[in-house]
């Protein structure tokens, strides 16, 4: 009914007009021949503008409803496209996560030029399947070239079953490289029409320094659409994620061809605060050492003072003999019972209250001391205990019995007072990490039902309240930052395309913990840790340490020693170095070691000292001549790599170079052994040809490779000592290749 008014509609607009020409020519006698001429003309043109508004009108409302049916059937509906996940990169832009393309390779079975092939002409259509079959069976190795033929051909003419519009041709995925290979054998260089050969894209996300910071970096699901399942990956998830864009497939010509609606938009770029360099000696001296007392896990955490940048960590848990992967993020989950770490805070919250100073003294008998139903116990209390102490003794010594006094002593009739004054450094005001699923600090309070006339001396001592290890990280790096606390961080912006478009700052928790008079007399006693106490152990000539070891019982179940008696332990030490000019402040916590004695000074500060050494030498500064005999002996055997580098490690060690090429960039250390003189040999690469890593240390070996355009993927830890593709070898842009280190 509309289409008819319309039509009438635009008649009788033509029909007015040309009426009025009309008349309009019949009162002008001038020019009449000129002016009919014109008429005419001009009432065609009408009659033809009638016609298109016919056509469009029947177009929209007589054939409309037909017409969208053919279109809707000649088009697919929306798809969606992909974007590409963004990478996470360490604070020098070096890679920690980034995604990769692979592709399972398929074949469409009913493609019509493979029907009408071996219709036609069967035994050239064999012919092929067994040149493809071969050219297979070489390449990937997992089947003979007659396997490979006979499962085809049994598929392809497989009568009882309809033909496979996907078959799997090979059951894992490849590279682009891989794929661009396999695009020339028989049958499948022919693509899809041609030959049925088709692809499906899935992106795997690689981590090229393996292990290093993994559960800080995270992961993300198998179903790809889900994202990141924890780490940086799962707090970040939606701005690496990007954005899909839509298309849709219309036939057009014959041919189908992909119409983009809405392009997608690449994920950002996450920048965290690990310094790989650091991370690598962390990972490697808390794993050494994890090997050595065959302990259950451990954490250790290293922090940048000033702004509270996390520059390592490192979590470790055993899956077998010797064996210890990152599968836990400890050093944020875990809320443990510090145990003497906390005695350093209980101290200093007795010294800012004013109920007690560093002169005091302490009586701490023969080590044994009753409160209420329970003893407390002094770890040397079979020997007697100390008897009098004074503060810093108590500190010095990690004395239960001497710091449990003065709590207790100056608070059992108001531990209100204590929770108050502790809660008052907001250490539990750290908030949201930046890391799904961290801990949180958890402080009992008298009002509720678990407080006992035993908790505070044993709250004093690091029990009965539970801190995840980065938080006792926190306020010791406020003992080393004049007071002001920190909040730990991981993330230093968000980057697309390598422009910064977000930058995380410094966050200031709490700025001044406590006076500076109190500041100093806790520095001071931190320091007498290291040089007088339970800490001696991880004294270093190189520079000064501050710190304090932990042992604490493991409650399981809420007991501290299981059936027959037993006890587990966990150790840690926590500080900072240099203590003079504190650059970073450091935690190693090590759970259920295994050995005769165990002692937080030998493992968890062993750690802590061999870590700050080598940062020491090579973030802040040369070793002095007088402690050569100390450190170098302990330095990592030098490897190949960037000569500059080297030499400046050589310099610092005083070991003379021989160099006959002041420009040479790349070398391999040696040594003579009669004169114990050190020259380098040329590391020598060559354009398309796989050069030889071995021996080189990850960050070194990655480098090269990747500037030769090749995907690398690491394994392991060290130095290399195997690579996928033989020295000399013949590559090409984008091949991949796996370096194994030990």
């Amino acid at each position: 009914m509309k289409a008819v008014l319309f039509i009438l509609l635009a008649i009788a607009v033509v029909a007015i007009i040309s009426l009025l020409v009309l008349l309009f020519i019949r009162k002008n006698t001038v020019k009449k021949e000129i002016m009919l001429r014109f008429a005419i003309i001009y009432i065609f043109i009408l009659i033809a503008f009638g016609g298109v508004i016919f056509r469009i009108v029947h177009l929209q409302y007589v054939e409309g409803e037909k017409l969208r049916a053919l279109t809707a059937s000649q088009q697919s509906a929306l798809r969606p496209i992909k974007p590409n996940r963004g990478n996470i990169l360490a604070s020098d832009g070096r890679l920690l996560a980034s995604s990769i393309p692979t592709y399972y390779l398929y074949m469409d079975l009913m493609a019509d030029a493979l029907v009408q092939k071996s219709t036609k002409n069967e035994a050239e259509f064999k012919q092929d399947v067994r040149r493809l079959s071969v050219a297979l069976a070489k390449k990937f190795k997992d089947k003979t070239a007659w396997e490979y033929e006979k499962q085809f051909l049994n598929t392809f003419y497989d009568q009882t079953n309809k033909r496979k519009r996907e078959y799997l041709l090979y059951p894992k995925p490849i590279s682009y490289i891989d794929l661009a290979e396999v695009k020339t054998f028989p049958i499948l260089q022919k693509g899809r029409y041609g030959g049925g050969f088709y692809t499906k894209k899935r992106v795997t996300r690689i981590k090229p320094f393996g292990e290093l910071a993994s559960r800080t970096i995270g992961d993300i699901y198998g179903e790809e659409e889900k994202g990141g399942s924890s780490g940086l990956e799962k707090q970040y998830n939606k701005l690496l994620q990007g954005e899909e864009g839509f298309y849709y497939r219309r036939k057009m010509a014959g041919k189908f061809v992909d119409i983009v609606v809405k392009d997608a938009v690449n994920g950002y770029d996450v920048v965290s605060t690990i310094d790989l360099d650091i991370q690598d000696i962390v990972d490697s001296e808390l794993r050494k050492k994890l090997i050595e007392i065959d302990a259950q896990s451990a954490t250790a955490i290293v922090m940048e003072v000033k702004t509270g940048e996390i520059k390592a960590i490192s979590n470790l848990t055993r899956r077998g003999e010797g064996v210890y992967l990152e599968t836990t993020n400890i050093a944020l989950a875990d809320e443990v019972e510090p145990g003497s770490t906390f005695k350093t805070l209980a101290l200093m919250i007795a010294l800012e209250d004013g109920v007690v100073d560093t002169t005091a003294i302490v009586n701490t008998g023969n080590g044994l001391k009753r409160f209420s139903r329970r003893v407390m116990r002094d770890h040397n209390y079979r020997k007697g205990g100390y008897g009098t102490l004074t503060m810093p003794q108590i500190l010095y010594n990690s004395s239960n019995v001497g710091t449990s006094s003065i709590i207790y002593d100056n608070y059992a009739n108001n531990p209100q007072r204590f929770i108050d004054l502790l809660k008052g450094t907001k250490i539990h005001k750290a908030g949201d990490l930046g890391i799904p699923g961290h801990g949180h600090v958890k402080i009992k309070d008298p009002s509720m039902k678990s407080w006992s006339y035993t908790t505070l001396p044993w709250m004093s001592i690091g029990y009965e309240i539970q801190i995840p290890p980065i938080y006792t990280l926190m306020y010791y790096n406020a003992f080393a930052n004049n007071g002001k606390m920190m909040k730990p961080y991981f993330t230093k912006e968000i980057r697309q395309h390598g422009v910064t478009v977000e930058q995380f700052d410094p966050i200031v928790i709490n700025p001044k913990i406590c006076s500076d008079a109190t500041l100093g007399k806790i520095q001071s006693m931190l320091e007498g840790v290291v040089t007088q106490g339970t800490g001696k152990i991880i004294r270093s000539k190189l520079f000064s340490i501050a710190g304090k070891t932990g042992t604490a019982q493991i409650a399981i179940d809420g007991k501290y020693k299981d059936a027959s008696g037993k006890a587990r332990h966990q150790v840690s030490f926590c500080g900072y170095f240099p203590a003079d000019k504190p650059m970073y402040s450091m935690i190693v916590y090590i759970k259920d070691p295994k050995g005769p004695h165990i002692s937080a000074g030998g493992m968890s500060g062993v750690v802590f000292k061999n870590v700050a050494e080598k940062i020491y030498t090579m973030k802040l500064g040369d070793i002095p001549s007088w402690a050569h005999s100390e450190v170098t002996d302990s330095l990592a055997i030098i490897k190949k790599g960037y000569v500059p580098h080297i030499n400046e490690v050589l310099k610092t060690m005083a070991k003379p170079i021989k160099m006959a090429d002041k420009t040479m960039q790349w070398g391999e250390y040696i040594v003579n052994d009669s004169t114990q003189i050190a020259s380098f040999n040329p590391f020598v690469t060559r354009k398309h040809t796989m050069p030889n890593t071995i021996g080189m240390s990850a960050k070194d070996a990655v480098y090269i490779v990747e500037k030769m355009g090749l995907k690398v993927t690491i394994i392991g830890f060290g130095k290399v000592v195997e690579q996928t593709i033989p020295e000399n070898e013949h590559i090409v842009q984008g091949m991949p290749v796996t370096l194994t280190l030990n």
